[in-house]
């Protein structure tokens, strides 16, 4: 999916394909503010598998250009481009590790034995036992994250048309839906506009399956053991 297929067919749809009624500037800017709210609502639209190394302390939290933690897998030993697997990291409550009142002591370990994980706060969690250094525990994550800005792109407008939009081609009908919302409801005095944009705004919103809050049944959970 590239940045054409998804403005072409905007623009058709919006009887603009000259760029008459917006300039091109603003097209990249409503595919911008309609990629953020996508990935702000479906996290797992765009996200970035890392090794991270942790700080001191129980407290962490995801790389600057994470939006929210989705999941963490294993511990990691050596370093970039040589990582060696460790042993996994599960998944508990908070409330399961605040039973022991030494959890968030710091200890001198190369590992960690597990994570918890708040959706309220979606860009901390917490782990056990917690490393008295900084940089001494690697871990595996996959976190929510955003993607360039193709307003701000320095490239001519041709150029960044040929770029790829890095999701899958599901979220295509999404980023146009969502963008006609935007178009449409930029004239605020036409009444017919308003309420165009407001039907592509629902198609927006039903395309990702709000009604079944996915956003939230995305976030790191834990699960019953199996038998």
């Amino acid at each position: 999916m590239t940045v054409r297929d998804v403005l072409e067919s905007v623009a058709l749809r919006f009887n603009d394909t000259d760029y008459v009624r917006f300039t091109s500037g603003q097209y990249l800017k409503f595919l911008d503010d309609t990629i953020l709210r996508l990935i702000q609502i479906r996290p797992d639209a765009h996200t970035t598998t890392a090794v991270v190394d942790l700080v001191a302390g129980s407290r962490q939290t995801i790389p600057d250009t994470g939006f929210s933690l989705i999941d963490i897998f294993m511990n990691k030993s050596g370093s970039a481009g040589s990582w060696t697997s460790g042993t996994p990291i599960l998944q508990v409550a908070r409330e399961d590790l605040d039973y022991f009142n030494s959890w968030h002591t710091a200890e001198e370990i190369t590992e960690i034995d597990e994570f918890a994980y708040d959706l309220r706060n979606p860009r901390v969690f917490w782990v056990a036992p917690a490393p008295a250094t900084a940089g001494t525990v690697h871990v595996e994550m996959v976190y929510s994250s955003g993607v360039d800005s193709y307003a701000n792109d320095p490239d001519d407008f041709a150029t960044v048309l040929e770029k790829t939009i890095p999701m899958e081609d599901i979220y295509r009908s999404v980023l146009i839906s969502g963008m006609l919302s935007l178009c449409f409801s930029a004239d605020s005095a036409s009444a017919t506009d308003r309420a165009v944009a407001q039907q592509y705004e629902q198609q927006f919103l039903q395309s990702l399956g709000l009604e079944y809050e996915a956003s939230r049944e995305l976030g790191p959970e834990i699960h019953d053991e199996v038998s």
